[in-house]
């Protein structure tokens, strides 16, 4: 539960929240500020734009990462009836209406009231100084992203309502690597004259917590729609020790967790576990996103049958020259561009684990 607690005299008491007036207010904090906003993967966010017109509506704000992958923010106040569900719609058909356009069509029409006829680079310059990005990468990777339609959808409110949780968790088992999805929080209080604010990133997969301040959650408990996630391979190794009788199987399990440990080692992922209703995944995060090249999965009644997903259209994407030894190791050569099992024990080997190692070097910059 988050809260803020003041001491007066020997007593300690919970400062209740503040009440946003309205949706403006929760706008204002998140374009003056948005690196407030606690991101997957912890991005550094710049020209955040207000009411962009896409389509037939306007995107609350529409940011960049300073690797040039766009970011569409919308706000919303729990008690809005479009922050359970309509909001998850209205977010994607702006991302559908940006997908496919030029940076052209974007500095002319999306952002045309904002640039004011300059570029997009020199605006974030302006802002933020000379040499804030290298303006040909941040131009190749934004019509990358353009092109792709891989972009950072983000909502923003006040207190987030269980079933948009819920929706947002299923979403993000479901979509690929081009989408990030990102639930927040910005809660405000006033200490002593002061605004605080305190932004918090929704973990899909789990129920908010009852904020005490709102008095009791008195409803039944939800049963999970969608993994729960704990961070690193902890509770993977508590996994294999429940499930696996097999010494021999449960040895070669260890040996794969050890192996992604080396790669988090090195910085060359991020791990987490996955515990869902069939199985448990090991998944192996590139650093500064949430994308994967590779997860390690184990069912809960057949651990025998464990095996490895391959990304390989994360893998064309951070690892392009890897992408094709990859590829051979899996026996993807069909599939380069897309995702796909690789098969159980027989297909993890040594091969596969050196060209993975590899691809997750080239992709950290390290190879």
């Amino acid at each position: 539960m988050t809260g803020i607690w003041r001491k007066d005299g020997d007593k300690w008491s919970l400062i209740g929240p503040s009440v946003y007036e309205n949706e403006e207010e929760l706008h204002d904090r998140v374009v003056d500020a948005p690196e407030l906003l606690p991101l997957s993967g912890q991005p550094h966010l710049v020209a955040p734009y207000r009411e962009v017109p896409l389509g037939g509506g306007s995107a609350d704000v529409l940011a960049f990462e300073s690797n040039g992958r766009p970011v569409i923010i919308e706000v919303k106040l729990s008690k809005n009836p479009e922050a359970k569900r309509p909001v998850v719609a209205q977010t994607l058909a702006y991302a559908a209406w940006l997908h496919g356009t030029t940076i052209e069509e974007l500095e002319q029409v999306f952002l045309a009231r904002h640039l004011a006829g300059s570029r997009l680079a020199d605006a974030i310059e302006k802002a933020h100084g000379e040499g804030t990005i290298d303006r040909e990468e941040f131009h190749e990777n934004l019509a990358a992203h353009l092109d792709r339609g891989s972009f950072r959808l983000v909502i923003v409110l006040d207190d987030a309502p269980a079933q948009l949780v819920r929706l947002m968790g299923y979403l993000e088992t479901i979509t690929t690597d081009q989408i990030t999805i990102d639930l927040v929080t910005v809660t405000a209080y006033e200490v002593n004259g002061a605004q605080i604010l305190v932004p918090q990133r929704i973990e899909p997969g789990r129920d908010p917590e009852p904020d005490a301040n709102r008095g009791l959650d008195r409803r039944r408990p939800s049963r999970r729609s969608s993994p729960l996630v704990t961070e690193g391979s902890d509770r993977f190794r508590d996994a294999i020790e429940e499930l696996v009788a097999d010494q021999v199987l449960a040895k070669r399990l260890r040996e794969l967790t050890d192996w992604a440990e080396r790669l988090a080692g090195e910085g060359l992922v991020r791990l987490d576990t996955g515990e869902g209703k069939q199985d448990y995944t090991l998944r192996l995060h590139l650093p500064d996103e949430t994308a994967t090249i590779a997860v390690l999965g184990l069912p809960s009644t057949a651990p025998e049958n464990h095996y490895i997903w391959i990304q390989l259209g994360v893998t064309s994407r951070r690892a392009p020259n890897t992408r094709l030894a990859l590829a051979r190791a899996a026996g993807l050569e069909e599939q380069l561009e897309r995702g796909n099992r690789a098969g159980g024990a027989e297909a993890i080997t040594p091969e596969l684990l050196d060209a993975l190692t590899a691809a997750y070097r080239e992709a950290a910059g390290k190879d």
